[in-house]
């Protein structure tokens, strides 16, 4: 017979169910606080994202070192949380086995990075005292897991705004004791806005974790804005392992996204869109992008290739002004245990393309119950026109839903 599961875990899935099925009746919740009230989380975090420059002129080895080194303890704390969870998930003596194997191949894994960014890691490995194997485990972490919402509005006036919560974790690091996230948390103090910068000059602006270097959030002034939302099917262990094995035919998800951001022929939103659209990636996503121009913004639904774009310019034409992506196919209904797409959707509705407001009603949609929930980290707000880029931490008080 089947083992019983264990306590812990039908405690956490009692509630967790119940809330997701509150979550698919639930109205909007619009949380209106925008600018932040409170420069601090209460889990001690600056609301507000620091900025830091990345020099793409520097050498790949150094370029991160000013930014890595001071918050060493951070990753490493990170790195652990993550050990951890895999060591739960594979078993000690898996996942012993398996850091032999990456630990042998971690050399040719770098060099297959793009550009130069396999030197990026071991930049930072060097700077922190981290292993770069470890670190090689965090650059493939998004492939693996994340919850998000992403959003790409026209208001009246016809300016593409673009918003998005990042939301991460896994079940393996719930804390009951304290009721949450262990990888939420460690990541949450290590969330930074970067100015990628090359000639002295910006290129683009990027939200990310330290210690990571492909993008998840991306804006490029002028030309378009970018975030990533996770996809589920049963394929993706099989392209991921296929890559580390050394079938680099198809693409690794954020470093396909930094080469569009970084590539000097991508300057408008119709070749990032091309792009990103053409490219096979090694496992599914969700693509979510915006423009400066009226109708410029779409989700691009990945298996590995394409299989479905939804464009702003189409729900414009039936009379939305809007496109909203999760983490589900959005031509089928929201899972009743998370369902963060409905209630989102009837934020936008309520607001109306006249009482948008720009970061003001995109900030609030994303802070209302249930797309902020127990594992959002942060929230960031682009708009590719005026080149305004903003983000904050997310820490969910009071009653949330655990994702």
């Amino acid at each position: 017979p089947p083992s019983p599961l264990p306590t812990s875990l039908l405690l956490f899935l009692l509630p967790a169910l119940l809330l997701g099925a509150e979550g698919r009746k639930a109205k909007c919740k619009m949380h209106e606080d925008y600018p932040p009230s409170q420069p601090t989380l209460p889990s001690g975090e600056n609301k507000i994202v620091e900025w830091v420059t990345l020099n793409l002129d520097e050498p790949a080895e150094t370029r991160w070192a000013a930014i890595v080194a001071p918050r060493a303890e951070g990753i490493a704390r990170l790195v652990s949380t993550v050990t951890n969870i895999l060591k739960k998930t594979l078993g000690e003596k898996k996942y012993n086995s398996t850091m032999d194997v990456l630990d042998f191949l971690v050399g040719s894994e770098l060099k297959a990075f793009p550009q130069d960014w396999g030197k990026e890691v071991t930049g930072i490995a060097k700077a922190t005292g981290i292993h770069r194997t470890e670190l090689f485990v965090l650059q493939m972490a998004y492939e693996l897991w994340g919850l998000c919402t992403s959003m790409v509005v026209q208001d009246a006036s016809g300016e593409v705004w673009h918003g998005r919560n990042l939301d991460f974790g896994l079940f393996p690091a719930f804390d009951f004791k304290t009721m949450e996230w262990s990888l939420t948390e460690a990541l949450r103090p290590l969330v930074l806005n970067v100015d990628v910068q090359k000639s002295g000059k910006t290129l683009y602006k990027s939200t990310t974790y330290a210690g990571f270097t492909g993008v998840i959030t991306g804006m490029r002034k002028g030309a378009f804005s970018i975030s990533v939302d996770t996809r589920f099917d049963n394929k993706f262990d099989i392209g991921l392992v296929k890559w580390i094995l050394g079938d680099h035919k198809h693409h690794e998800l954020t470093f396909t996204v930094r080469q569009a951001l970084e590539d000097p022929s991508i300057t408008n939103y119709k070749q990032a869109f091309e792009f990103l659209n053409e490219t096979v990636m090694i496992g599914p996503s969700y693509l979510i992008l915006g423009g400066m121009n009226p109708g410029e913004g779409a989700v691009i639904s990945k298996d590995s290739g394409t299989i479905d774009v939804m464009s702003l310019d189409a729900a414009l034409s039936n009379g939305s002004y809007y496109v909203v992506e999760t983490n589900y196919d959005n031509w089928k209904p929201a899972p009743f245990f998370d369902d963060r797409r409905n209630p989102a959707k009837e934020c936008l509705d309520q607001l109306g393309p006249d009482g948008l407001n720009g970061f003001t009603g995109l900030y609030n949609v994303l802070s209302g119950k249930p797309n902020l929930n127990k594992l959002t980290t942060y929230t960031t707000l682009m708009n590719v026109k005026t080149g305004a880029f903003e983000s904050y931490r997310q820490y969910c008080e009071g009653l949330c839903s655990f994702w």
